[in-house]
């Protein structure tokens, strides 16, 4: 029983932790190209009633 849990659960600690190393990474590029500059709302810029 205990080494089936771990043949389950090892696994899937090892993708989360790859999953949460390369979404570190990303954030920390993401906020290297902004260079703290706010961008702030780009989309698509639709007037409402006027």
């Amino acid at each position: 029983m205990g080494l089936m849990m771990l043949g389950v659960f090892v696994p899937l600690l090892a993708v989360m932790f790859v999953a949460a190393r390369r979404q570190d990474r990303l954030n920390r590029a993401m906020q290297g190209i902004g260079d703290g500059e706010d961008a702030g709302y780009v989309g698509p810029q639709v007037g409402g009633p006027t």
